[in-house]
């Protein structure tokens, strides 16, 4: 069949036509591409011919309408709640907006914009509604209304009663609100606005993040060692930080082969932790300083893992004797130079658990009962060092009369090591050497010549005052009732300790106390 060519020329002609419109079209559009094609609204809201800055303001006014005006409906069985808008931080995403507004005829193939640009001025284009808020608020708001519907999770733990046995206190599921959903139907709920009347909450399992098999898994079933100092409860600073560093230990689990830092799980001894003034050791002298007692509860810790038998990587005993543990058991720390390291050696999980009572601080150790030892410390003073006298004239006194006022302390260096009973045979483990300084006496005299042997300083100039006696932090007064003892599995030789290591006399260090 032959086509005519007046019909071939009237379908050219209908084609040059239709292409002329498109064409049309599109100069038009890149005419004016900053602003949104005739047709193109948001909620009733018209946005044709805008610009982005023109649509930004009309957007935001119809934020203020739609979104701010009312809170949203959350409802859950027969109970209902009403969220404010600002408390999620809700807000119209405006840019999503714009860009959607803007793609409307200049998006696909040219037959494609011009369907969309024809549709657009014949029928109109409505943009969905898109919103924004804070998930982090959003999860807070709705913890906070739906807590009565909602149970949290409990994860499995360890008690420890009070024969020493050791419980696993099993996991629960929870339930909770499924947050995710409420996300996406807040979205939903504005993309679709006036088709729902509020938004419904949905219950979902909540698990724990321990489980009552994790918790087995752990192993630790027995106590391994404990060990107890006293010090004075009547003082008050000292008692407040060892509560506030034996608190930061509490609870402790740490895994096979970890090392633990003291100083890692304590922090810093600062005001903003919570700590307070006590006696420090600065330059080999006792003075006031924040945190003063916290080496009491890094000494405590040292002997309770001397005994637990387990690995010290890292531990320095004081520059002065203290008295709340026997010479060469302390280990002294200072946040920012010294530490106390050890590392679980046993297959097994360790626990950390801390009595801070009155006067009286106890760390435990518990673990697996497979990893207990018989220990057995043994130390011994290799090197006395005598204190000096350092006289000071008192015009008060007569003649030849003299008065000590502070007892001197000889320093010492004290080795130690500890023995083991393994599968019915001992084994000998060198620990580190501790070194001490001598603490001057000093003896108010009367007037006349200095004693043979003795040295003589104006009266009220600085010395090394004498250590801290069980649990005190200066000379004056003696010790604390009781004093220090250690359990499980271990025995020690009284009036002996265990190792620790030369602190050198330069460059001066702080102690954080003793």
């Amino acid at each position: 069949m032959r086509i005519k060519p007046n019909f071939k020329i009237a379908v050219l002609a209908l084609s040059i036509a239709c292409f002329g419109v498109l064409a049309c079209l599109g100069v038009a559009a890149a005419v004016e591409p900053e602003r949104v094609i005739s047709g193109v609204s948001v909620l009733g809201c018209d946005l044709s011919g805008l610009t982005r800055e023109m649509g930004e303001d009309r957007l935001e006014r119809l934020e203020k309408k739609i979104i701010q005006a009312s809170p949203l409906v959350l409802r859950y069985g027969k109970k209902t709640w009403r969220l404010q808008p600002e408390k999620i931080g809700l807000i119209m995403d405006r840019e999503k907006v714009l860009d959607e507004a803007f793609r409307v005829g200049r998006r696909g193939s040219v037959l494609q914009r011009f369907d969309e640009w024809r549709r657009a001025r014949n029928q109109g284009v409505r943009i969905p509604l898109y919103v924004k808020m804070d998930e982090a608020r959003l999860e807070n708001e709705i913890r906070s209304i739906a807590g009565e519907i909602t149970a949290p999770p409990r994860d499995a733990r360890l008690k420890i009663n009070p024969d020493e046995t050791v419980e696993v206190v099993p996991s629960r599921d929870g339930m909770t609100v499924d947050l995710d959903k409420v996300y996406r139907d807040i979205q939903d709920y504005f993309r679709n606005y006036g088709s729902v009347s509020g938004i419904d909450l949905s219950l979902v399992r909540a698990r724990p993040q321990k489980t009552t098999r994790d918790v087995l898994n752990m192993g630790v079933n027995a106590l391994l060692a404990s060990y107890t100092t006293t010090f004075d409860p009547n003082d008050a600073g000292r008692s407040y930080n060892i509560g506030v560093a034996a608190g930061a230990l509490d609870g402790q689990l740490i895994p096979p082969g970890e090392i633990f830092s003291f100083n890692g799980a304590v922090g810093p001894r600062s005001l903003e932790a919570g700590y307070k003034n006590a006696k420090v050791i600065i330059n080999n002298e006792f003075v006031d300083g924040l945190g003063g007692g916290v080496c009491q509860v890094s000494s405590t810790l040292y002997n309770a893992v001397l005994l637990a038998n387990l690995e010290i990587l890292e531990r320095s005993s004081h520059s002065l004797p203290v008295f709340y543990v026997p010479a060469g058991r302390d280990a002294t720390v200072s946040f920012d130079q010294i530490d106390f390291l050890f590392k679980n050696s046993t297959p097994m999980y360790i626990y950390l658990k801390t009595l801070a009572g009155p006067g009286r601080l106890t760390v435990k150790i518990y673990g697996n009962s497979s990893c207990r030892r018989e220990v057995t410390i043994r130390t011994r003073v290799v090197e006395t060092i005598p204190f000096k006298e350092i006289y000071q004239q008192d015009p008060a006194l007569k003649q030849g009369e003299a008065r000590v006022i502070k007892k001197g302390i000889p320093g010492m260096k004290v080795i130690a090591e500890r023995v083991v009973l393994e599968n019915g045979s001992y084994r000998v483990e060198s620990l580190p050497d501790s070194f001490y300084r001598p603490v001057d006496q000093i003896v108010l005299a009367g007037p006349g010549p200095v004693p043979a042997g003795g040295s003589s300083s104006p009266a009220g100039a600085e010395t090394n005052p004498a250590p801290v006696q069980a649990g005190q932090e200066s000379g004056s007064g003696g010790p604390a009732p009781g004093g220090p003892s250690g359990t499980g599995g271990a025995s020690e030789n009284p009036g002996q300790i265990p190792s620790g290591s030369i602190v050198p006399p330069s460059p001066p260090k702080k102690e954080n106390p003793p």
